[in-house]
């Protein structure tokens, strides 16, 4: 049930044994960049990211922040990524701070949770606005059999914080490790991974030739305790969560395999309307973009402050200020954009190529590019 059928090519090497050590395996990718290229000029024919997302309605670069006077105030409801937690930071500040109220905004916080979070929600029309944790779900739902017509509008954090999360046993606890972790690394291990995160294993499996039968896949909870236990080898994470809770249990020595880097890096915290509601009151989803970029401002500008909010506000997550300064520290590389984008806005060829890369690893159909 965890992985698809998938047809490998080029055989890989297992690990080879040197005076009774494994010794990981080199692993490359198995596709050819001209196939590569092939799917994505098709992409960018007949499904560019233009269909999709847009920059258009964020705020204007280098603006600075005036109260509107309002005549009326529009009530909203947001479907959060995920449960209120302290990655809710940017939404809690626009609610404490006044953001949300000084652009004629009364905001309603919906809880999300695994598998689509609040996506289904706002395309049944049941919330204004939604957050994705996983900006492909958006050209993913666009492109299903009920043809979702949502649009992308803004993006918080720039590269996908989805990790692989294990402990470098070679280096002391109190210590950061210094390992790089390749996909070769995982065979003959077992990876705990979250129900409905296969596709991550899927994508690997795919574009690195690593079988099934070469790893070991199991379902875990939200923590790294299996990875304590050494139930597991490594385990689904995020970035910006779960180290956090092995540096608190005094493990520095954690190991990241940072999907990122290896193929796999979409937008998070995507910030997702109805194209309706686009079309039809564009200024209502200006009000909301320049409240919430306001408040991830808020955040890299003023952390402890910020953290003390998010400890008032992260219902479902009971958080220390501590905790929230960690996740904030971990979170900023990906938020502050090394290619110059300013807070909030995306870039096509990004978009393009991350679906490229998924039709050419069997995560997403789209038959006149296959």
């Amino acid at each position: 049930m965890w992985c698809k059928s998938l047809v490998v090519w080029l055989p890989v090497a297992l690990s080879l044994m040197l005076g009774g050590c494994a010794i990981p395996a080199v692993i490359s990718p198995i596709d050819s960049g001209v196939e590569f290229d092939r799917i994505l000029a098709c992409v960018e024919e007949h499904f560019p990211s233009e269909s999709y997302f847009t920059n258009d309605l964020l705020p204007e670069i280098g603006s600075t922040w005036e109260p509107m006077e309002c005549e009326s105030v529009d009530r909203v409801k947001v479907g959060m990524s995920w449960i209120l937690n302290d990655g809710g930071a940017p939404w809690y500040n626009a609610q404490e701070l006044g953001f949300f109220s000084d652009r004629c905004l009364k905001v309603e916080l919906v809880r999300g949770g695994s598998g689509l979070g609040n996506l289904q929600t706002l395309i049944d029309g049941n919330v204004e606005f939604a957050v994705s944790a996983g900006g492909s779900q958006v050209p993913t739902l666009a492109l299903g059999p009920e043809g979702a017509d949502i649009v992308a509008v803004g993006s918080l954090i720039k590269h996908s914080p989805y990790i692989w999360l294990g402990l470098d046993h070679d280096t002391p606890a109190d210590q950061r490790s210094t390992m790089e972790l390749a996909p070769g690394d995982f065979v003959g291990k077992t990876v705990g991974l979250h129900e409905g995160e296969d596709y991550f294993f899927e994508f690997i499996s795919a574009k690195y030739g690593i079988s099934a039968d070469e790893v070991e896949l199991v379902v875990t909870g939200y923590t790294p305790e299996p990875v304590l236990a050494g139930e597991v080898d490594y385990a689904g994470a995020w970035l910006i969560n779960e180290p956090r809770l092995l540096e608190e249990q005094g493990h520095l020595n954690w190991v990241a395999f940072r999907f990122s880097e290896w193929g796999w890096d979409d937008y998070s915290e995507v910030l997702v309307v109805r194209r309706e509601t686009v079309e039809e009151d564009a200024d209502l989803v200006r009000r909301y973009l320049a409240a919430v970029i306001q408040g991830m401002k808020y955040v890299l500008e003023n952390p402890v402050e910020s953290a003390e909010i998010a400890v008032r506000y992260a219902v479902d997550a009971p958080t220390s200020v501590e905790q929230a300064l960690r996740r904030y520290q971990l979170q900023e590389a990906l938020v502050v954009d090394a290619e110059g984008l300013p807070l909030g806005r995306m870039s096509a060829d990004r978009w393009n190529t991350q679906v490229a890369s998924m039709i050419q690893y069997n995560q997403l159909e789209l038959p006149m590019c296959q």
